[in-house]
C-alpha cells in the first residue's frame, strides 16, 4: 500500500543505542562540503513548527472528509495529529522564514528543497499530513499522502528525505503512538502504509499496535527499535502486509528478520486485495479485529509455500515432488526448531510423501545449513550448535 519518494540518503552505519536507532535528534543535518552543519536543535524546533503548521491548517481543506470515508474519524485524527499541506508551493517554506528560520535549516529538515531556478519550495504540496516520531516522541520526520485523483504522476505517498534526524531504515512509523499499549503487552502488527498502522491501532481495543516502515522494506534495525519497547518474545509480532503477490513476498522477506526477536511469528492473510485500512473503511473496526485474530497463520507457513510454489507445475510427477522436496528441506532446516515439526507434517501431506522421507531429507540438509549459516546473522533461530540438537529432537 504505501510507496515513497525514491531518493533516500542514510548516514553511515554505527552501534546505537535503540533510542538512537528509533530516530533520536542527532548532533547535525548532513551538510554539503564547505558549509557549516545545522544544529540539531533548529531542525527539532524546524519540525516541531512544521507540524503545527500543518494541523492549523486541517480544518476546511478536505483531508477531514477524506479520512472520515475511511472510518477515520476526529478523534484519530487529533491522537495521530493529522494535519494538511496547502497546494501553494511555498506556504510551508514562507512561514518558517516569517519564524525566523534560515533557508538552510528549513532544507537541512527536509521540509522544502530548491527548484532548478534555485526557489525554495515546499517538499509537501496538497496532502494529508502525518507527523514521524522518534522514541521520545520527537517529530523528526513526515510522510504526507496525496488527493485522490491527484494524477498518475504524483506518488500516493511521499516521504522526507533522510536528514540529520531522520534515517528511513531506523525508525517505524507509529511506535511512538503504540508505547502505552505495547507496554501493556499488545500484539504488534507491521503493516505496509501508515493508514493502515492507524487502522490497526484503532482495531481491536488495544489488543494490537500498527507500526509501519516509511519508504523502505523492514530492517533488522526496525526490529531492534521495536523490541526495545516491547516484549517480542512474549507478544510475538503479527505480519499484515497487503493481500497481494507482492505482499506475501514481502512478509517471506521478513521471516529471517523476525525470527532472530521471537519464534511467535504470525502473517495476517488477508482477501484478495484488501489491507488494513480498505477493511476498516468497508466493514469497520470489529471486522478488522476479528481477522487480526482469526486470520492468522504461522509465518512459517508462507515461506515453505513459497519455495513450493516454484515446483507447482511438476508436482503431479515424482520427480517434481522429490525435487521439491530436496529444495525446501534446507529452508526448514534452517527454521528454528520450534517450527521445524509443522513444516515437516505439511510438506509430507502437501508432496503426498511420508513423514520419515520428509524428516530425512531435512535431517540430511541441516549439516550443509549449519556450515553455511555458523557465525552469520542470517541464520534462523538459535546458534548452530543449539540449533542441530534441537532440531534432531524436535523431529
Amino acid at each position: 500500500m504505501g510507496s515513497a519518494n525514491a531518493g533516500r540518503m542514510r548516514r553511515p552505519a554505527a552501534r546505537q543505542t535503540p533510542q538512537r536507532l528509533q530516530g533520536a535528534p542527532a548532533q547535525s543535518s548532513l551538510p554539503l562540503a564547505g558549509e557549516m552543519p545545522v544544529p540539531h536543535e533548529d531542525l527539532v524546533r524546524a519540525n516541531r513548527d512544521a507540524a503545527q503548521f500543518f494541523q492549523d491548517r486541517l480544518a476546511g481543506s478536505w483531508v477531514p472528509r477524506y479520512l472520515a470515508a475511511r472510518s477515520l474519524g476526529p478523534g484519530l485524527l487529533a491522537r495521530w495529529q493529522v494535519g494538511y499541506a496547502p497546494a501553494g508551493w511555498c506556504g510551508l517554506a514562507g512561514h518558517l522564514r516569517q519564524l525566523g528560520y534560515r533557508d538552510e535549516v528549513i532544507e537541512g529538515a527536509g521540509l522544502a528543497r530548491r527548484s532548478v531556478r534555485g526557489a525554495l519550495m515546499d517538499t509537501f504540496r496538497d496532502r494529508v499530513m502525518l507527523p514521524i516520531r522518534s522514541a521520545d516522541g520527537t517529530v523528526v520526520a513526515f510522510i504526507g499522502r496525496a488527493a485522490q485523483g491527484a494524477g498518475a504522476g504524483v506518488p500516493k505517498y511521499l516521504n522526507s528525505p533522510g536528514t540529520g534526524l531522520y534515517d528511513k531504515s531506523t525508525v517505524l512509523f507509529g511506535l511512538w503512538e503504540a508505547r502505552e499499549a505495547l507496554a501493556r503487552g499488545a500484539r504488534p502488527v507491521i503493516v505496509e502504509g501508515p493508514l493502515d498502522a492507524i487502522a490497526v491501532a484503532g482495531a481491536g481495543g488495544g489488543r494490537h499496535a500498527g507500526v509501519t516502515p516509511c519508504g523502505t522494506a523492514l530492517t533488522a534495525q526496525h526490529l531492534a527499535v521495536l523490541a526495545a519497547v516491547a516484549d517480542l518474545r512474549a507478544a510475538g509480532v503479527t505480519v499484515a502486509f497487503d493481500g497481494d503477490q507482492a505482499g506475501r513476498l514481502a512478509a517471506v522477506r521478513a521471516y529471517d528478520l523476525l525470527i532472530r526477536f521471537t519464534a511467535e511469528v504470525h502473517a495476517v492473510v488477508w482477501p484478495p486485495g484488501q489491507d488494513p485500512a480498505q477493511v476498516l473503511e468497508n466493514q469497520g473496526p470489529d471486522a478488522l479485529a476479528a481477522l487480526l485474530g482469526k486470520r492468522i497463520q504461522p509465518l512459517a507457513d508462507l515461506v515453505v509455500d513459497a519455495e513450493l510454489d516454484k515446483w507447482s507445475r511438476w508436482l503431479c510427477y515424482a520427480e517434481g515432488q522429490i525435487n521439491a522436496l530436496h529444495a525446501v528441506a534446507p529452508v526448514i532446516a534452517a527454521m528454528p526448531a520450534a517450527h521445524v515439526a509443522r513444516q515437516v507434517g505439511r510438506v509430507a501431506e502437501r508432496l503426498d510423501l511420508s513423514h520419515t522421507i520428509v524428516t530425512s531429507a531435512v535431517t540430511d540438509a541441516l549439516p550443509e545449513v549449519v556450515a553455511h549459516t555458523s557465525g552469520s546473522q542470517n541464520f534462523r533461530g538459535p546458534p548452530a550448535g543449539k540449533a542441530a540438537t534441537s532440531l534432531v529432537d524436535n523431529l
